[in-house]
C-alpha cells in the first residue's frame, strides 16, 4: 500500500512541485524539532533531542589528498581509526532511535583509507533499518576490485566522488595532489562497473574545479553517462572558509569563487541535522567544518547517543547561537547556514536534487 500511494503521488505531481513539498516539509520539521528542544514545557514532561538528518560517522581522519579548499592539512588533531566495536554499538543506538540515514564522511578524511571501511558497508547492509548510507571520497583508491565490491550495497547505497578539474594541472592545483589520472581511471571504472553489472548503486560526480573549468575527454564522458542515467553530476559554486582557516587568496589562487561571509542569525542548522561520531566515541556537534573538534556535546564511552543528543552541552550551544554569543569557529565561518533561512546548501548546482539524500556538502 505505501509503494502504491508513493507511486501515485510521484504520477499525480509534477516534480517541481514534489521539490518544493520536500523542502517545506524539511524545513518545518527542523524548526519544529528545536521549538520542541528549547521549549522548558515540553522537556518538563520529556527530554527532546535533536533529530538529525543522518548520522555522520569518522570511520577515519586519515586522508591521501591535500585539496586547496579543505582544512585538513592544517588539523593538528591526531589521526585516527574507529573501532568496529565502537562503530557498531554507534550504528546499533542510532537506528534504535528509529532514524535510518548513514554517513561515513568524516569532517576530513577520505573513507577509502579507512582500513575498516567494508566492515562497515557490510554491517549497514546487513541492517536494513539503515534505509541509506554514504560517503564522499575522491576516489583515488578507489580500485578495480573495490569499485566490484560496492555493486552489492544497490540502491539503498549513494557514493559521492569529488573531482577537482579537467586537465591534470587544474586538478593538481585544486586536489593538491598530481593524481588525476588514477581519479579518472578510478571514476570511469566505477561507471563503467555500475553499467556491466546492472547495480542500482547511485553515483554522483561532484565538481570541485573552476566553474569555467568543464570540458575535455572526461567531461564528455561523464555526460554521456549521466544521459543514460548512470551518474549524476553536481557542481559547487562557491567555496567556504572553514571556519576562517582558508583564506579568499588561496581559494583564488586555485581559481576558486570564494564564498561572501553570511549573516549569523540565530541557530546555525548543522547543529540540528548532523551531528558526527569521532572515532573516539567523542560527538561533535557541527559534522563539516569544525576540524579540530571543538564543539563536543557527548562521548558515547560514557554516555548513550539518545542522551547526548537530548543533553545540556547541545541544548547550551543552540542557546548561545540564538543569543548571537557564538563560539570562535562558528562566528567566522562562511559555511554557517541559520535555521531561519531554510534547509539546503546554497553553494551546490545538483542535476538530481529530488532524490539526493540528506548529506552535506563535503570536502573530500
Amino acid at each position: 500500500m505505501k509503494h502504491t500511494v508513493k507511486r501515485l503521488y510521484r504520477a499525480i505531481i509534477p516534480a517541481s512541485l514534489r521539490q518544493k513539498i520536500s523542502y517545506w516539509r524539511e524545513w518545518g520539521a527542523l524548526l519544529l524539532n528545536y521549538a520542541l528542544m528549547r521549549s522548558r514545557l515540553a522537556n518538563a514532561f520529556h527530554p527532546f533531542g535533536a533529530q538529525p538528518h543522518a548520522l555522520y560517522i569518522e570511520g577515519t581522519n586519515i586522508c591521501n589528498a591535500r585539496c586547496v579548499f579543505c582544512a585538513y592539512p592544517q588539523m593538528e588533531r591526531p589521526k585516527a581509526t574507529m573501532p568496529m566495536d565502537l562503530f557498531r554499538k554507534t550504528i546499533d543506538q542510532y537506528l534504535a532511535l528509529g532514524m535510518a540515514e548513514v554517513d561515513l564522511t568524516p569532517i576530513v578524511g577520505d573513507p577509502f583509507a579507512d582500513k575498516f571501511l567494508f566492515e562497515r558497508l557490510d554491517y549497514l547492509f546487513s541492517r536494513p533499518e539503515a534505509a541509506r548510507f554514504h560517503f564522499y571520497t575522491n576516489a583515488i583508491l578507489l580500485s578495480e576490485e573495490r569499485a566490484q565490491r560496492l555493486m552489492k550495497y544497490g540502491q539503498r547505497f549513494w557514493i559521492f566522488c569529488s573531482f577537482g578539474g579537467f586537465d591534470r594541472e587544474t586538478y593538481r592545483r585544486v586536489m593538491g595532489v598530481d593524481k588525476f589520472d588514477e581519479a579518472v581511471r578510478a571514476i570511469r571504472g566505477l561507471i563503467e562497473e555500475k553499467k556491466r553489472t546492472g547495480s542500482a548503486l547511485r553515483i554522483q560526480v561532484n565538481l570541485r574545479g573552476p566553474l569555467d573549468s568543464s570540458g575535455g575527454e572526461f567531461w564528455s564522458y561523464l555526460a554521456q553517462r549521466r544521459d543514460e542515467g548512470l551518474v549524476s553530476i553536481d557542481g559547487v559554486t562557491d567555496f567556504d572558509n572553514w571556519g576562517g582557516k582558508i583564506s579568499e587568496s588561496t581559494l583564488r589562487q586555485a581559481g576558486l569563487v570564494p564564498k561572501p561571509p553570511p549573516v549569523h542569525r540565530g541557530p546555525c542548522r548543522r547543529l540540528l541535522t548532523g551531528p558526527v561520531v569521532l572515532s573516539d566515541g567523542r560527538v561533535n556537534a557541527c559534522c563539516c567544518r569544525d576540524v579540530e573538534a571543538t564543539l563536543i556535546i557527548g562521548d558515547l564511552k560514557k554516555q548513550s547517543l539518545r542522551e547526548i543528543l537530548a543533553g545540556p552541552e547541545l541544548k547550551n550551544l543552540l542557546a548561545r547561537h540564538e543569543k548571537g554569543d557564538f563560539p570562535d569557529i562558528c562566528r567566522s565561518c562562511t559555511k554557517y547556514q541559520s535555521i531561519w533561512s531554510g534547509v539546503r546548501d546554497s553553494d551546490t548546482l545538483s542535476s538530481d536534487q529530488e532524490r539526493r539524500p540528506a548529506v552535506e556538502a563535503k570536502a573530500s
